[in-house]
């Protein structure tokens, strides 16, 4: 008996969801635009970047520096200016992000085995982009430094060679394309069971469900039920994109991949259970999808690192199952995460699913009485 009573509720919750052409349009359309921007846009590499040149040496030394950075990839374009104002005025109107002024001794600095300057100007406006300009710059200028000093007989610099574990061309969308499994899944999911509750209020027929024989609990799992279909299946077709489209190799296993995305998909259902019964209408419901939704963003480590934040932020961090989802799929997807390594981040989702789905039930029940 429970289970008919059950299958009826999913089956409503299911046709609620996709019967209107507008609703099956917002659960597939704006995942794969977002997800297409997010890989392509939202990106903290440089690249194609416009740089400019104050020589004031016009050495052939300060000749050959130049030439090295025209050979760079990262760098479109080398903007040559006459004058400490003109550079200036290129940063000024955003023309270039970096003018790297060489100095009048440049050459004869280096002719005399003397240790010559190369000054920056990064535009600070751009902070994080300057940033990793002036990386550039500065193993460019460190390159020169051991070829020229190579080239004048003299005794060569220590070589550094680097080598990136899990990925090795350090390829940004091999890191960050696969996370988006875990935060738009994320986005749905929290739209279709946080605005399901607050719909059937504002049209009547949640107190309809109330008083029905369906008990809290039934309700709850009704509610979580289709939510966690969509979930899954967004979340099996954006892994497919990821391999088959964008050539990221799954190392770890679906199976544990799943179970993570299972465990993860509860947690979040439960985070839009509890909201959506605490709320009255759907401008509500948006509005605490919202207060939920970007804060969980910010602190999962998607663009930052969680040990880069504050030590009394990292706490709050760690209870977003959103920061726990990613660690998983980064691991199965570029080191084959072991099972005991992704249950570690597994326990703390499955305690935030238990702790809202358990607080959700227990709202629902007292309005029932």
């Amino acid at each position: 008996m429970i289970w008919t009573r059950l299958r009826s509720l999913i089956v409503k919750e299911l046709l609620a969801a996709f019967r209107d052409p507008r609703a099956r349009f917002a659960l597939i359309a704006p995942p794969i635009i977002q997800f297409f921007l997010f890989a392509y846009a939202a990106t903290l590499e440089v690249s194609n970047v416009p740089i400019g040149v104050l020589n004031q040496d016009w050495g052939a030394a300060s000749t050959q520096l130049i030439s090295y950075f025209e050979r760079a990839s990262a760098f479109s374009e080398i903007r040559r200016y006459s004058s400490p104002a003109e550079a200036t005025a290129a940063i000024d109107r955003q023309d270039v992000m970096v003018v790297v002024q060489i100095g009048q001794d440049f050459s004869r600095a280096l002719i005399a085995h003397q240790t010559p300057t190369v000054q920056l100007l990064l535009d600070g406006r751009k902070s994080n982009s300057a940033q990793l300009v002036n990386g550039y710059i500065g193993t460019i200028v460190s390159q020169f430094a051991g070829d020229y000093s190579v080239g004048t007989t003299q005794t060569p610099p220590s070589e550094v060679i680097a080598r990136s574990w899990y990925n090795p061309n350090r390829d940004y969308q091999t890191a960050m394309v696969p996370t988006l499994i875990g935060s738009l899944t994320m986005s749905t999911v929290l739209m279709i069971v946080g605005m399901s509750v607050a719909r059937e209020r504002e049209l009547g027929t949640f107190e309809q469900l109330l008083v029905s024989p369906l008990q809290p609990l039934e309700i709850v799992i009704g509610k979580a039920v289709p939510g966690l279909i969509v979930g899954l299946g967004q979340g099996l077709i954006i892994s497919l994109v990821v391999v088959f489209v964008f050539g990221i190799k799954l190392t770890g296993s679906p199976l544990v991949l799943a179970v993570g995305l299972f465990v993860f998909l509860l947690s979040i259902i439960g985070a839009a259970l509890f909201i959506s019964s605490l709320v009255a209408n759907q401008q509500q419901a948006m509005m605490g999808i919202m207060v939920f939704m970007m804060p969980a963003m910010m602190l999962s480590g998607f663009t930052a690192p969680v040990q880069n934040m504050p030590v009394w932020l990292q706490p709050i961090a760690l209870a977003n199952p959103l920061t726990h989802i990613i660690v998983v799929i980064r691991g199965i997807f570029l080191r084959d995460m072991p099972f005991w390594l992704v249950a570690q981040r597994i326990w703390p989702m499955a305690a935030t699913a238990v702790i809202t789905l358990s607080a959700a039930t227990w709202l629902f029940r007292r309005r029932t009485q």
